[in-house]
Formats: C-alpha cells, sequence, structure tokens
C-alpha cells in the first residue's frame, strides 16, 4: 500500500512543521493503527508531492493530474505494485471532478481501493457514487469561487487606485495602502539617480551593492530586480493591473519626467545591444547546460558581444555573476570555441585510454547493481500477483463448468477482469524484463565500454558531422563541465565529470546508431547492424 501528501502553496510545503509532516505523520500512525487491529497492511511507498531528491520541498495545485508524484503513483499502480492509497482527505488527490472519477475507475479497474481519512469513499453503490461525486465537486467548486472571488477584488481595488500586490520596495502597507518608507525611498531615489548618469545597469548593480542596498530579503540587487523598479508605474503613483493603468491613491516617489527618462533611456539601450540571447544563435553552443562555474558552482550561460569592426565573440559566463554584475560571483568568462574544441579534443584522446575507460566502467558498477535489485523486487511481487491471478480464474472456470452452458453474468466479468489483469501484469512483466536486461547488458565489461567510446570518437571526428549533432551527443556523455579560472592569471583548468549514458540506450538514438547515419547505414537505413 501506499500514502500520498500534498500541500497547494510553496509556504506551506517549505516551512517546518508543515502540513506535508502533518499529513504524513497522520497518514502514518493511521496504517499502523490498522495494521494492528488486524488488518494485513504494509506500507510500501510514500509519495510526497514536490519534494525532490534533496529534501526541499514546493506547493502543487490539486487543479490538474500533471503533478511527478502523483505520476509515480500511478506507475506503481498500474503496475499492481499497491493496492490501497492512503491521503487525508479527498481534494488532496484532485480537485477536478471529472479527473478524479476518471481516477476512481482506473483505480477500481487495477483493484486498488482508495481511502480518505476524512470523507468515506464509496463507490461501489449508486448512492456511494453520488455522494463521492457530489464531495469532489464541491471542492472544485470552492477552488473556482476562490479564483474567482480573488481576480474580481483584484480588478475592484485597481480601479479604485488600491495596491492589487505586494508593496515594492521604497513602500509599506499601512491600512491596505502603500506608505513610503523615508529609508528605501531613499534607496531608489539614488538607484534612479545612478541610472540616468551610468545608462548602464551593470554600474548601477555594483553601486546599489557598495551604499549597502540589498533586497528586502537581504540578497543582492539582480540587474533584472533593479531594471523591474525603475519600470514600475507604482512609484508615480499608478497601479497596474491586466493590461490597464489606474490613478493610485498612494503618494508617488519618482515625477512622471524622470520615469520618462529613464524608460526611453532602457529602452534605447536595448535596442543599441539586443538581447545577448538572441545574438547567441549565431554559433552552436556546444556545452551549453553542461558547463558550471567553479566559483558558485552555478550554470554558465552562452552570451555573445560584438567588437569594434563588428567582430562577434562568442563566451561562457557564470548566470550569477552576469545578473548581479560580478557581486555574487566574479565575472567568469570562457571563450566558447576554445572551451567546446578542448572538450571535444579530450573526449577523443579518452578512447585511446583503456585504463580510463575501465575506471569510468568500474564506477558505474555499484549504481548499476542497485537499480537492478530494486527492479528484481519489483518484478518478484508482480510475478506473485500474476500466480495469484491465475488461481482466481482457475476458480471462476471450475465454477463455470459446473453451473451449465449458462453461468451468471457476475462471474464472466469476473473472468475478463482477470483476463484484461493478467494482460496488464504480463505486460508490465515484460516492459520491466526488457529494462532488466539493458542494466545487465551494461556489465561493464572494458571492451563494450571501449567500443561505445570509441563510436563517439568516430562521431567528433566525422567530416559529416554537423555541431547541432555534436551539441545533440554530448549529453549523452557528459555530465557536467566545470571551469575554474585562476584568479590571477587569464589561464584557468577546465574538469569534465562522465557518466553512464553512453553505455545506455534509455534517450534518443544509441551512439552507434548516430555513426551508422553518418556513413549512410548499411543498405541504406539507420542502425540496420547488430546490438
Amino acid at each position: 500500500m501506499a500514502i500520498y501528501c500534498r500541500v497547494s502553496t510553496d509556504k506551506q510545503a517549505s516551512k517546518e512543521d508543515s502540513s506535508l509532516d502533518t499529513q504524513q505523520d497522520r497518514l502514518i500512525r493511521y496504517v499502523e493503527d490498522k495494521h494492528r487491529s488486524g488488518h494485513n497492511w504494509q506500507l510500501t511507498d510514500t509519495f510526497v508531492e514536490g519534494e525532490d531528491k534533496d529534501g526541499k520541498r514546493r506547493g502543487c495545485s490539486g487543479k490538474n493530474l500533471d503533478r511527478p508524484g502523483f505520476s509515480r503513483l500511478m506507475e506503481k499502480v498500474r503496475s499492481r505494485l499497491v493496492d490501497v492509497v492512503v491521503f487525508t482527505k479527498m481534494d488532496r488527490i484532485s480537485r477536478n471532478v471529472v479527473d478524479f472519477l476518471t481516477l476512481v475507475e482506473e483505480f477500481e479497474r487495477h483493484e486498488v481501493r482508495l481511502v480518505s481519512l476524512k470523507e468515506e469513499i464509496n463507490t461501489a453503490s449508486a448512492s456511494g457514487r453520488v455522494m463521492t461525486t457530489i464531495m469532489i465537486a464541491l471542492a472544485q467548486f470552492e477552488r473556482e469561487q476562490i479564483s474567482e472571488r480573488t481576480r474580481e477584488k483584484m480588478a475592484w481595488r485597481a480601479t479604485k487606485g488600491l495596491p492589487v500586490g505586494p508593496p515594492p520596495l521604497g513602500y509599506e502597507m499601512h491600512e491596505k495602502r502603500y506608505r513610503p518608507v523615508p529609508k528605501e525611498v531613499e534607496c531608489v531615489r539614488f538607484l534612479d539617480a545612478a541610472y540616468l548618469e551610468t545608462r548602464s545597469l551593470d554600474q548601477v548593480a555594483r553601486l546599489a551593492y557598495q551604499r549597502g542596498i540589498r533586497s528586502r530579503k537581504g540578497h543582492t540587487l539582480t540587474k533584472n530586480a533593479i531594471s523591474c523598479i525603475l519600470k514600475n508605474p507604482a512609484y508615480i503613483g499608478k497601479i497596474s493591473f491586466n493590461g490597464e493603468t489606474f490613478q493610485a491613491s498612494h503618494e508617488p516617489i519618482r515625477d512622471e519626467k524622470t520615469y520618462a527618462r529613464i524608460l526611453q533611456s532602457l529602452e534605447r539601450n536595448w535596442l543599441h545591444k539586443g538581447s545577448g540571447r538572441s545574438k547567441a544563435k549565431f554559433y552552436e553552443y556546444l556545452l551549453q547546460g553542461l558547463i558550471l562555474c567553479g566559483h558558485c558552482k552555478g550554470k554558465m550561460v552562452p552570451r555573445t558581444s560584438t567588437g569594434r569592426g563588428g567582430r562577434r565573440y562568442h563566451y561562457y559566463i557564470c548566470n550569477r555573476a552576469d545578473k548581479t554584475a560580478g557581486i555574487d560571483c566574479r565575472k567568469n568568462y570562457l571563450d566558447a570555441a576554445e572551451a567546446d574544441h578542448y572538450v571535444l579534443n579530450y573526449v577523443k584522446q579518452l578512447a585511446l585510454r583503456d585504463d580510463l575507460v575501465l575506471k569510468l566502467c568500474q564506477e558505474q558498477d555499484a549504481s548499476f547493481a542497485e537499480s537492478l535489485r530494486t527492479l528484481r523486487r519489483d518484478q518478484e511481487r508482480i510475478k506473485a500477483r500474476l500466480v495469484e491471478n491465475q488461481r482466481e480464474a482457475g476458480n471462476l472456470v471450475r465454477a463455470m463448468a459446473r453451473m451449465g452452458p449458462k453461468p451468471p453474468r457476475a462471474i464472466l466479468e469476473g473472468c475478463q477482469e482477470l483476463d484484461r489483469e493478467k494482460a496488464e501484469l504480463e505486460a508490465t512483466l515484460s516492459r520491466m524484463g526488457e529494462e532488466a536486461s539493458k542494466l545487465e547488458q551494461t556489465s561493464m565489461r572494458v571492451e563494450l565500454a571501449g567500443k561505445t567510446v570509441r563510436y563517439l570518437a568516430q562521431i567528433l571526428s566525422h567530416e559529416r558531422v554537423t555541431p547541432a549533432l555534436l551539441k545533440d551527443c554530448l549529453p549523452k556523455f557528459i555530465n557536467y563541465v566545470i571551469w575554474r579560472k585562476d584568479l590571477k592569471q587569464p589561464t584557468g583548468r577546465v574538469e569534465i565529470a562522465f557518466f553512464e549514458r553512453p553505455f545506455r540506450a534509455d534517450h534518443g538514438r544509441l551512439l552507434r546508431e548516430i555513426v551508422e547515419h553518418l556513413e549512410g547505414g548499411r543498405n541504406g537505413t539507420i542502425g540496420a547492424s547488430g546490438s
């Protein structure tokens, strides 16, 4: 059996002793009580929606079923690995009538019982199904009513010139209106004057940091945050809502002439410099998404600049440094063409070093072994249920034989349901068998691993390979690349972390298939050769 927990907001999810912890504790105690009272309940899976591998949590709305934790739960249900799902109340699963009723049908089809601590879910009778439908409909109605009332209230407040959101820097909330905060007003006016003087968000960010200006949470003001402050119409006494602007009731702290000059300068800078992201398309950044800053471990992003004579320079820069003008992290630049060329050559050289390939293989053995053990346990559980299914089907067949040519309809439907379950179990078992076979085949024998690495080397050195194809191949083989720049020298160190993807074919084409595609394939087809 499994338990499922969910909250709607990040605030609920992130605080200590949150509703998620409360839900989980209540559900575990409920299961333990049931077990002590004689029920054969054994907790095998716990699904906490919005919780990642590092233990960080976030809220997830119940308006639809597109939720990672719930998707994992449904995989267990469809694989017949759980027979009971327990939750605190029905709207933890869904607040949509159609979604919930569809789920109830699917749970029943897989003989999984739904248990809510708050409501009684009874789908065995017509009256029980009606009551269940009414309860979930009320939950959906409540959600929609809250949303409508919130939108109407915000629209009404905007037309009256009242705030529709939290106060920006420079204001505080007082009697449901913005009220200037003298200390913060000075900060806003300093940002205005600094930008009009320098016309540079980078310089404004550095000047603000030197002056001690921070966000309300104590973080460094990013260039984007400063841009939002400069463009916010609230500072000239206006409220913007749904694309419309209304005269506000609070006191302005920026005059309209200054605001117009700031907007004009921002627009002129945007048109002159353009967006680095759009210019970056002129070059295929092979390490995009893979390269990390060695100082802050954050991602490095591609950028393009134009030098004298219109020459373009392509480079990677620490994203955090770029956003904070080099305050939170020093501006860690790396020439893109040089870095891409270095990594490609390094991978080619790896193909010639069987000792390094051997070390790489040995480090992955433990990971594959653990995955295989987990898969084998799930297979045994499905096989046990399949034996039980065959026993029940045999009992029904013998009962039908005793009843003559026209057995009761309920027995016929029972046989059909067992047939469907058998087909699903066998399909799941077959899929797991294929996955287990893949894991077994990746036993990390040096000759196979070396061959796979050489496939990649062939791709990298092939005359017909395109930058786009290279960019697609590298993530199959490289986990991440770290650039550590020397603080006193223009040089640095590149660290490349490889992992098991070249030895598996979970996503996209095999490296062997790409090689055959570049060579034209055998008999004109892709991947025509053996494994």
